[in-house]
């Protein structure tokens, strides 16, 4: 019961810190706001709630800003805990360095899937009260989708802490790998396809097809395609069907990966 335990302190641990409910009313506020920009003015006009969460919403917000907060959440996880010496005194006790990680991966993954689903409650409201077809389903469905890119992301974040020795180590791996993702990953697949081209044509596989896999290799874009797909009523349907399971294994992949990586260094270490 060792990874329980860990994950129901971090869990309240991160809840109740002033940062995350910081974080939550700035995410609220920032959707109610666009919610309330992009709204109708005439009488007679329906906002459809997929077109504000698929074009406005997830865009703008969720791809950029849900990610960071998930490196803010994850990034001095075992770090900081090594840093202030607490550490030790948790090892001492019977948990493994497995427990440490990935107790923290689900305890800050859960917090941040409860912040994402309290931030989304004000705009909830927002919608209901404006001339809008609010879908309450669609609108709850996006929500996991974005708390689920949230969870990736603290759990790269955890990964890149167990690694680390240092909170400031952490945060700049952690830093890295949202900007690679986030900032820079269509820029430099679209070069490194267009450089690879004589190598990509010798490979078994077609450029269309080795461009699709680039793509869902990115947890940002794997969860708008899924999320594009759900809110289209073509979740694991229609001719993207191949290509929203490859992103939804991905996202399997992404958040289990790095606690490993981190895992197998943080072993190794002599604290």
């Amino acid at each position: 019961m060792s990874l329980p335990a860990i994950a129901r302190k971090d869990l309240r641990e991160t809840v109740q810190s002033r940062g995350m409910i910081a974080l939550i009313a700035l995410f609220s506020l920032l959707v109610s706001v666009l919610a309330f920009i992009v709204r109708p003015t005439g009488q007679n006009e329906q906002f459809a709630t997929e077109t504000l969460l698929g074009f406005f919403v997830g865009p703008v917000l969720v791809t950029y800003l849900v990610p960071l907060v998930g490196v803010v959440v994850g990034y001095s996880a075992v770090s900081g805990e090594r840093e202030s010496g607490s550490l030790k005194l948790l090892l001492s006790l019977p948990h493994s360095r497995a427990d440490v990680v990935f107790g923290k991966v689900v305890g800050r993954g859960a917090a941040l899937s409860l912040a994402v689903f309290a931030g989304f409650l004000l705009p909830a409201a927002v919608l209901i009260v404006a001339p809008v077809t609010f879908n309450a389903g669609a609108f709850l469905g996006y929500t996991v989708f974005a708390a689920a890119l949230g969870v990736v992301f603290v759990a790269i974040s955890v990964g890149c802490s167990a690694a680390s020795s240092t909170q400031l180590r952490a945060l700049i791996a952690s830093i890295g790998v949202y900007v690679l993702f986030v900032l820079l990953w269509s820029v430099l697949t679209g070069r490194l396809l267009g450089a690879a081209g004589p190598l990509v044509d010798a490979l078994p596989a077609s450029a269309a097809q080795i461009e699709v896999f680039l793509q869902v290799s990115n947890p940002t874009t794997a969860v708008e395609a899924l999320s594009n797909a759900f809110l289209g009523e073509q979740l694991f349907a229609g001719e993207t069907a191949n290509r929203q399971l490859s992103a939804a294994a991905m996202l399997v992949f992404w958040t289990l990966a790095p606690p490993l990586a981190g895992l197998l260094k943080f072993d190794g270490d002599d604290l």
